[in-house]
């Protein structure tokens, strides 16, 4: 059984160098607050009656290929938890039939149809499925021409940094007809994003490390969402000079650089305990001020509506007292 932890936890990790996506430098800018923040907003929505997606729908995904929805999809598939999550977060999971075993949020998400993994998708399957669009963040060549010429649409949609989370649920919500549930949602994630960093605005920034795996000890380095939420929070990444974003880390290294933060998977295998009894370990800053705080794996490492609650999972982390009681 322990061993059966291990390496399901080692997959996890490994599934979460996979779906973190690197970051580019370019950000956009968060909206500061002002005293006419309830008129803007009201005028935001009236705005926003009536909108929806016009079909036939022509666009170009995240591989360069232009695509054209002539109507509505009727049955989609989701190739990666995020998008299953964008999917239900729209308000179009009547059109969902089909997801990977790894996508277990939101719970009923676990009730549809399994039609891939790590191996990519079963091609069989979707096709038996009725779909006549498969929305995934990967695919390989030859799977997505076989699926193609089932004539099942292929849409890819990967997120280079934060802010393109958000151009990624604003097209799925497009193609699924949901454009005003998905502006709806993105309007309440930059919300809750501008009062969480305006509420740690002008504090002192912490150093912060982020494990992703600890034999041998793995971290989040550039280019991952991680590097740059630590960076959004007013914090230093110690490990954001790495070679790569999932780079192995001496313990050496970690003690030289002695984090006040350590931020490490919420798996259920290991303890604070365990990482205190760490060699070396009772040398580091976050462990002796008791500094560890254990997170969600899937909500930071998903590009997906859950994003927004890494942000502020992290924010609490380098600065507790500030939501304290909140």
């Amino acid at each position: 059984m322990k061993n059966t932890k291990k390496i399901l936890c080692l997959l996890l990790a490994i599934s979460m160098v996979f779906s973190f996506v690197a970051c580019s430098k370019d950000k956009e800018d968060v909206p500061s607050s002002s005293d006419n923040a309830n008129v803007n907003d009201q005028t935001k929505e009236d705005s926003k009656e009536d909108v929806k997606s016009v079909f036939p729908f022509k666009f170009t995904d995240d591989s360069g290929k232009e695509i054209l929805l002539e109507k509505v999809p009727e049955k989609i598939a989701s190739g990666a938890p995020s998008i299953t999550e964008i999917v239900y977060a729209v308000g179009a999971q009547d059109k969902l039939v089909g997801v990977t075993e790894h996508c277990n949020y939101p719970e009923e998400a676990k009730q549809k149809e399994i039609i891939g993994g790590y191996t990519g998708p079963n091609v069989e399957k979707i096709i038996e499925l009725g779909v006549d669009l498969f929305i995934t963040d990967t695919i390989a060549d030859d799977v997505k021409q076989t699926l193609n010429d089932a004539g099942i649409t292929v849409v890819v949609m990967t997120a280079k940094n934060y802010n393109d989370i958000y151009n990624k649920i604003a097209s799925i919500g497009e193609m699924l007809d949901a454009k005003q549930a998905a502006e709806n949602l993105i309007d309440d994630m930059k919300g809750r994003q501008e009062a969480a960093l305006n509420a740690i605005s002008g504090l002192k920034g912490k150093k912060v490390f982020h494990e992703v795996w600890h034999d041998p000890l793995m971290t989040s380095g550039p280019g991952t969402f991680i590097d740059e939420i630590i960076k959004m929070c007013g914090g230093e990444n110690i490990a954001s000079d790495a070679e790569s974003p999932y780079p192995e880390f001496s313990v050496e290294k970690l003690i030289e650089r002695n984090p006040e933060v350590y931020l490490t998977a919420d798996d259920g295998f290991k303890t604070v305990d365990d990482i205190k009894a760490r060699t070396g370990y009772d040398q580091i800053d976050a462990v002796k001020n008791e500094r560890i705080y254990f997170l969600d794996a899937d909500v930071i490492s998903r590009p997906g509506p859950r994003i927004v609650e890494a942000l502020e999972l992290i924010a609490e982390a380098m600065y507790p007292e500030v939501f304290e009681g909140k």
